[in-house]
């Protein structure tokens, strides 16, 4: 495939963002790549709002770079979109880091449901349109990009996009052949770096616990290298993390 960075969940860590974005620059070379983002821009983390800008920004900087949607931003839009539900939807998703996310927009969850959804309205559209149009699953002729998995019952001609958003123990216990190896992230690693297994690399490290980004670098044929953030003493580093093999074996 052509050089290809996939980044894992940020969850409103602009900070990790943009320095694993400067180093992804200097890691390319000059030489053309694209970036994708795995989902989970949003939530828990203090710079949701900024963090979709600069992904937006990205996707248009970078000729092939997509967005992938994450179960967050199924969140949020569900809760704009989806009047009859937003009490539910509500109840789940501002437990789960969408109060962190109205409060980078400026607004204060103790506002009423619908009051909130209008105020999302008029102060994103461009988000809710970025978002409206984001993809679910991408392939290419060895890999499938996903935010949290596949069904591993069925072909990736017959994946559904809420399960690709939202599955977990079904996929992560697979360990039979799949289609194609799945690139994804959701489920954070035990470890905190990333794994590859035989039939899926795990990427999503807890950047808004752990201070690690990570991103896979996908090169050709070339195996894959991985570069990750680290914020020891509040300073911000990016270089090459070592990934774990199998079940956590290095």
């Amino acid at each position: 495939m052509p050089l290809t960075y996939a980044i894992g969940d940020i969850h409103g860590r602009l900070d990790l963002l943009e320095a694993l974005l400067s180093a992804i620059g200097d890691d390319a070379g000059g030489r053309q790549a694209r970036i994708l983002f795995l989902g989970d821009i949003i939530d828990r983390g203090p710079d949701s709002r900024r963090c979709l800008d600069r992904v937006l920004a990205t996707l248009d900087e970078l000729p092939g770079s997509r967005l992938i949607l994450g179960n967050h931003e199924e969140f949020l839009l569900n809760f704009v979109d989806r009047p009859t539900e937003r009490a539910a939807i509500a109840s789940r998703w501002l437990v789960n880091g969408g109060v962190a996310t109205l409060q980078s927009y400026g607004l204060d969850d103790g506002d009423g449901l619908d009051s909130l959804a209008a105020q999302l309205a008029e102060k994103a559209p461009a988000h809710l349109a970025g978002l409206r149009t984001a993809d679910w699953m991408i392939e290419t002729g060895s890999h499938v990009f996903v935010h949290a998995g596949i069904d591993p019952d069925l072909p990736l001609s017959g994946q559904q996009p809420e399960t690709t958003r939202w599955i977990r123990d079904r996929f992560l216990g697979f360990t039979g052949p799949l289609a194609k190896i799945v690139v994804h992230g959701h489920t954070i690693t035990a470890s905190s770096r990333p794994e590859i297994h035989h039939n899926r690399i795990a990427i999503d490290t807890g950047a808004v616990h752990s201070g690690r980004l990570t991103c896979a670098v996908f090169d050709q044929t070339a195996p894959p290298r991985f570069l990750a953030t680290s914020d020891d003493d509040g300073a911000i580093e990016v270089g090459e993390i070592r990934p774990l093999q199998g079940h956590g074996r290095a």
